[in-house]
């Protein structure tokens, strides 16, 4: 029983799909970052606001949960959401062997 031949690449051909593989993987780096750089702004931002709760929560017989259970609660849905959507993001990596 013979196996197919894959076609054989020239040393030329494969250093440049090479070097497009490399290029593809930089700009995707490029977006991880920034996708990580955005992440990082929406975590501080909840810090900042779960520190705010906490300044702001009336005493301890009130539980902390039901304290923001109030309509001023809902402000950090909006970050919540794009954090979510963000996790959610398609994996944009991509196996494209030769």
């Amino acid at each position: 029983m013979e196996k197919p031949e894959a076609p054989t690449m020239t040393l030329g051909e494969t250093l440049e799909w090479l070097r497009k593989e490399l290029a593809e993987m930089q700009i995707q780096d490029q977006q991880l970052l920034l996708s990580l750089r955005h992440l990082q702004s929406l975590l501080e931002e909840l810090r900042a606001e779960s520190t705010h709760w906490e300044d702001k929560r009336p005493s301890r017989s009130t539980s902390p949960f039901r304290a923001r259970l109030g309509s001023e609660g809902r402000g950090c849905q909006p970050v919540l959401r794009e954090l979510a959507q963000l996790l959610q993001g398609e994996d944009s990596r991509r196996s494209s062997l030769p």
